[in-house]
């Protein structure tokens, strides 16, 4: 599932340039620039400290809806969560809904980002239908702001669709996929990285669930979106396996074995115009060391040129890769 992104950076202009009216105050302004610069720098255990200090001095002396709060706070969001301490990042979000209520107001679209975050740690808790409930809350919040076919409500949708398709639960994340890859394409277009994004994710689910009719569904959208001068392949659903001339087989790792791993690799590939494979990446996240091993052997495979017009071009699609279970060879 996705995470959004750091927000501090943009919050910084909300902060009002009110005067530092205490010797605390200003440490905790000095102490805040300091850890702008630690977190750019990716030094997050650094940043901790003195993020914890200026926000204490800021609930401390600030008034409960002043934004300096929501700023400490969201730092130090983004601190726990790169440092993978989810607990208290999850804590800490939990006091930035609530500052954020008391600011805006429980219907107010700022809120949205924070649910969305919100909604993601509650799903890796395993409480899944608190995480369900933030989101469809960060979407309404969304569509009232936005209208329905904006790029920011395709975001929320797809982070449903991906809380969904992480449960497996094909039925309820298949309208919410259709609907981010139809508002993607509108607004951002067939070629943008959502749109793709969002193909492949969909594409996924129709691998591990073996609902092949999604292919349909995204080349379908795909062909009503697409500009004359746009790419000209649809995005998905095309298997390789059998249009190889050479495929060889990706080996089982040592590794693999001892942890007893199987499972489908699905390697994304680009085709050349000779027939070789100049680019492979797992597309959908497989078995540790089995993804590393199919994606070697994806490089390795060698297929018929492809024409179109008589000349050939570059293509791309998918190569199955399919696991048993060998521990016991």
């Amino acid at each position: 599932m996705k995470l959004l992104p750091l927000l501090f950076a943009s919050l910084l202009l909300l902060v009002p340039s009110a005067r530092q009216d205490s010797p605390e105050l200003k440490e905790a302004a000095d102490l805040t620039e300091s850890v702008v610069k630690l977190i750019a720098e990716k030094r997050y255990s650094d940043a901790l400290a003195p993020a914890k200090r200026a926000f204490e001095i800021r609930e401390k002396l600030l008034p409960r809806e002043d934004p300096r709060i929501g700023n400490s706070l969201i730092y130090l969001v983004d601190i726990y969560t790169a440092k993978r301490d989810f607990g208290k990042a999850k804590e800490m979000l939990l006091r930035l809904l609530q500052h954020q209520t008391e600011r805006f107001g429980a219907e107010n679209v700022k809120l949205a980002p924070t649910l969305e975050r919100l909604g993601v740690h509650h799903f890796r808790d395993g409480d899944n239908s608190k995480a369900e409930d933030a989101y469809k809350r960060a979407l309404a919040l969304n569509e009232k702001e936005y209208g329905s076919d904006h790029a920011e409500v395709a975001d929320t949708l797809f982070g449903l669709a991906q809380l969904y398709s992480a449960r497996r639960d094909f039925d309820r994340a298949q309208p919410f996929f259709s609907r981010a890859l139809r508002i993607y394409g509108k607004s951002l277009g067939v070629a943008s990285a959502e749109f793709q994004r969002t193909s492949e994710a969909y594409s996924c689910l129709g691998y591990e669930t073996t609902k092949f009719n999604v292919f349909g569904e995204i080349n379908s959208i795909w062909q009503v979106l697409a500009s004359p001068d746009g790419p000209r392949q649809a995005p998905a659903g095309t298997i390789l396996n059998g249009r190889a001339i050479s495929l060889p087989q990706p080996k089982y790792p040592d590794a693999a074995r001892e942890h007893q791993l199987s499972g489908r690799v699905i390697v994304k590939v680009t085709i050349d115009e000779t027939g070789a494979v100049v680019s492979a990446k797992d597309m959908c996240g497989g078995p540790p060391y089995l993804s590393e091993s199919s994606v070697k052997a994806a490089y390795a495979a060698r297929f018929t040129p492809t024409k179109l017009s008589g000349k050939p071009v570059q293509v791309y699609g998918v190569i199955q890769y399919n696991f048993v279970n060998r521990s016991s060879r």
